[in-house]
């Protein structure tokens, strides 16, 4: 089955934790906006955050020991870290205003990168791993918004603080992306495949 050119699907443990990210969105997004009403689903969301996390690691790290990385997980895993984070922080800003500005920053973000590895991917490239980058972003993102989740009198100036170091990496993160985006651009011959990664 065809999904992308050059993509099939191929289901493994891997792909299956990315698909469980996924199905978990709606449940995160639930539990927690409906916490403010029942306080005790608070907890419940902070663990379906943290499951959400736990499986993000997970799947990284079981494709590699056990040689099960596929095209289809390069894509599934960072879609599923994108609407993920996209959802996360929507909700959040829903309660809380302060999030208003990462929202706009994870919204753009997002949307270049996901049309640029849509780009690519019907150009022909292949589909690397995550940089560096990327991952620290990822895992500063998971750690701060649990604790924004959990902690909901979290003093204003430690949220912003926080905000604003994931904002940071999260640019950081954009910026290099961006580059690796235009340098392969330039550098791909009309109908061959190159490497590219997206998270």
């Amino acid at each position: 089955m065809k999904i992308l050119p050059q993509v099939e699907w191929k289901m493994n443990v891997p792909n299956a934790l990315s698909l469980l990210r996924l199905i978990l969105l709606p449940v995160f997004a639930t539990l927690y906006l409906m916490s403010e009403e029942h306080p005790a689903l608070l907890y419940w969301s902070f663990a379906v955050l943290v499951l959400s996390g736990i499986t993000d690691s997970l799947d990284g790290i079981i494709a590699r020991k056990y040689n099960q990385i596929t095209d289809l997980g390069k894509i599934l895993d960072p879609v599923a870290d994108k609407l993920t984070q996209v959802m996360v922080v929507l909700c959040l800003a829903i309660r809380n205003p302060a999030v208003i500005g990462l929202l706009v920053i994870c919204l753009v973000k997002e949307l270049c990168q996901g049309i640029g590895g849509l780009f690519l991917l019907r150009r022909g490239a292949k589909i690397d791993g995550a940089k560096w980058y990327g991952k620290v972003s990822t895992f500063v993102f998971y750690g701060v918004m649990a604790l924004i989740v959990l902690w909901q009198g979290m003093p204003a100036p430690l949220m912003i603080s926080l905000i604003a170091v994931v904002a940071l990496l999260m640019l950081f993160a954009f910026f290099n992306y961006m580059k690796v985006f235009f340098s392969i651009k330039k550098e791909m011959p009309e109908k061959g495949a190159v490497s590219t990664d997206k998270k």
